[in-house]
Parts: C-alpha cells; structure tokens; sequence
C-alpha cells in the first residue's frame, strides 16, 4: 500500500495497490475527495469573554470554535469495490461560517476603530475651535484697545492742530488792523475791502469746530493779503502824490514870492532909512521867520473852534465812563497845525500828543479818527489827565488839529 501526503505534509488516508502476481484485485476503504488546491482552514482560538463582548455583544458566547483537532475520517477494512459515497456538506459549512465570523469580528474591529478615530478627531477639532476662538477674541480686543487709542491721539492732533489755526487767524487780523490805522488815507474802498476780510476772518475764527473747518479758517487768512496790500499801495499812492502837490505848490509859492519881491523892488523908492535902524528890524523879524506862521497869515487856511474839538472829545471820555478834562486853546499849537495845513501834511511838533486830519472838516470825524487808532485812543482815554489844549485850522475843507492832554 502505497502513502499519499498533501504539500502540507499531513496524511490524508491510505491508497490499495493491486498485489503483483494476483489475479484478484484488493479494494481499499473510500476516502474523501479533495481537489489538489485545497487549503485548511486557519486555526480559531476561542477569544476572551471582554474582546467578544466589545465586539460582538449580542452574539457574545456564539461562534466559538473548539480548540480540539478534528478527528480524523474513520477507516474500514478492505472490502469488495464499490462506488465512493458522496462527500458530506458538513465540514465545507463549518468553514465558510468561520471565515464569516473572522471578517464580520474584522469589520466590527474596524468599526469601532474608526468610531474611536472620529471622536478622537471631533475632541481635538473642538479644542483647536477653542484655541482659535480665544485668539480671535483677544485680537479683536487689541484691535478696539488701538482703534481707541488711535482715535483720542487723533482728537488731540486736530484739537492742536485747531489752536494753532486760530491763533495765526488772531495774529494776522491783529496785523490786518495796524495796517488799516496805519494808513488812514488809503481810501475808503480798500480800507472798507480790508476791514470786509478782517471781518470775515474773525468770524470764522469763532465758529471754528463748531460748523467751521480749518480749511475755511485758511481759505479766509488767504483772503485778507490782497486788499492789505490793496491798503499799503494806496496809501503810497496818496502820499507821492501829496508830496507832488506840495512841491509844486511851494515851487509856485517860491516863483511868486520872488516876483513879488523882484516887483517891489522895482517899484519902491530908495530908502534913507539908516543902516543900523535897517539891521534892527531885520533882528525883529527873525523870529517870526524862524517860527511858524499863523493862520491869519497863510493864504486859504482858517481858524476853527477849539471849543466845539474839546466837546466832541470828551463826549468821547464821557462814553468810556471818564470825567471831562479842562479846554484851552493854544497859540503853539495853532501855529503847529497852520504849519502842518500849509505843507498839506502831518507830523508831531514836539509840543503835542496827538495830530491828525480829517476832511470833510467835522470836530466829531475828527474825534472818531482818533478813536479808531490804538495809540491815539490810549491818549485820549488817560485817567491821569485833567486839560487839554488845542490847535485846530481847515485848509480847502480839511481839519487841521494839535492837541496836547496833559
């Protein structure tokens, strides 16, 4: 009898062999047919109660194979030859329901595997959704903290920025209002364009932040250069012109006297006045050269009343809640003013506090144009003063006036 084995070099059952020399043939006991290619099935261990708990738990208990081998196919004696009996269904079943619960525990493992991942996972998406929530929070409180912060720095630049805007608008009216009191006789339409732009810029100055911007502030300081300029030129213009006059008048004046001179001259007899007597009355007419002359005098100057400038100038004081002071006339003063009309002109003589013109001639204008200058006003408004005198002429309806406050 020859011994057959599988690769797996386990003995599956014994093959008869016809003896040589014998006549009758010997039939073995049948075996079970398996195709060539057959593997095993694996080897199942019982697993723990806990695994298959976890696992399976409603079929916890079933499905667990024994750990005994199974035992082999009986064998029989040889016997006359028949036909091999059909192979029994039962051992193929038991593997296929094995290799079932091997990949269904499998498939359960793997279950609760990727159930364990994806909590895993959602804890720590959670927990990196909290840490990013944090950091958002706290940059959004960085971002208001210097919003903040930025806005009251910018609050105080523009405030600053603000003051320092209206006090250029307080400077440059203050130099807008000297120059107008500076050149009384620039005209009253530059004079009137000048005020107009002082105007203005003060008016912008005091709604400043309140329905005014800084722009508005500039676009008025840029308004008031012009006609300041417009004042300064025409009061030039005024004054050339007025030395023009003046020069040719006493160029005239000149010319005439010394044809006067020349003609009296001609027509006056030879005097026999001696000399010595001729010298004394050159020596009593020098002073009365060398001073100024006196209204009476001068061709076309006038007197005017001394006493209706006093009136009008402490009407003045009277307003200001200060007393009247004393008026006097004044023959220094007068001869001043007779000067200052002859050379159609004005400046200080010395011997006064304020000089001026006015035209047309008005005690009251006059008053009032003095009123309108700082340094003239403070004059005027002394609370330590207590007379005044006065020298006052009109020439071609222009007031003359000398006044000392004393």
């Amino acid at each position: 009898m020859a011994t057959v084995r599988h690769k797996h070099q386990r003995r599956l059952a014994t093959v008869p062999t016809q003896r040589q020399g014998s006549a009758a043939a010997q039939v073995g006991a049948p075996v079970e047919s398996r195709p060539a290619s057959f593997v095993p099935p694996p080897r199942i261990d019982a697993l723990p109660p806990e695994t298959a708990a976890l696992l399976l738990p409603d079929l916890a208990g079933l499905f667990v194979p024994t750990a005994e081998p199974l035992a082999a196919p009986p064998q029989t004696a040889p016997g006359p030859r028949q036909a091999a009996p059909a192979a029994r269904p039962g051992r193929p079943t038991s593997v296929v329901v094995g290799i079932s619960v091997v990949l269904l525990l499998g498939a359960l493992a793997a279950g609760a595997a990727v159930r364990l991942q994806q909590q895993a996972e959602a804890a720590e998406l959670a927990r990196a959704q909290d840490r990013v929530a944090r950091v958002v929070a706290e940059q959004r409180a960085d971002e208001q903290f210097f919003q903040a912060r930025g806005a009251a720095v910018a609050q105080a630049a523009a405030a600053a920025a603000q003051a320092a805007q209206a006090a250029v608008a307080l400077e440059a009216h203050a130099q807008a209002q000297a120059v107008l009191e500076a050149n009384a006789q620039a005209g009253d339409g530059p004079r009137a364009a000048l005020q107009e732009a002082m105007d203005t810029v003060a008016a912008t100055a005091a709604a400043l932040g309140q329905g005014t911007s800084q722009a508005d502030l500039r676009a008025a300081l840029a308004g008031i250069a012009a006609p300041q300029q417009g004042v300064v030129e025409a009061q030039a213009q005024w004054q050339a012109a007025e030395d023009a006059r003046i020069a040719a008048e006493q160029a005239a004046a000149a010319e005439a006297a010394a044809a006067a001179e020349k003609k009296a001259r001609a027509a006056a007899p030879k005097s026999s006045t001696p000399r010595s007597n001729r010298a004394a009355a050159g020596a009593a007419a020098a002073p009365a050269a060398a001073g100024e002359a006196p209204a009476a005098q001068v061709a076309g100057i006038e007197g005017y009343s001394v006493q209706s400038i006093g009136d009008a100038l402490n009407a003045h004081r009277a307003n200001n809640g200060l007393p009247a002071l004393s008026i006097s006339g004044s023959s220094t003063l007068n001869a001043h003013a007779t000067a200052m009309a002859s050379e159609w002109r004005i400046w200080h003589g010395g011997n006064d506090s304020i000089v001026g013109w006015v035209q047309p001639a008005s005690s009251t204008a006059m008053i009032n144009a003095y009123a309108n200058s700082a340094a003239h006003n403070t004059w005027m408004l002394k609370s330590d003063i207590s007379r005044m005198s006065i020298g006052a002429v009109v020439r071609d309806g222009r007031l003359f006036t000398a006044i000392k406050l004393s």
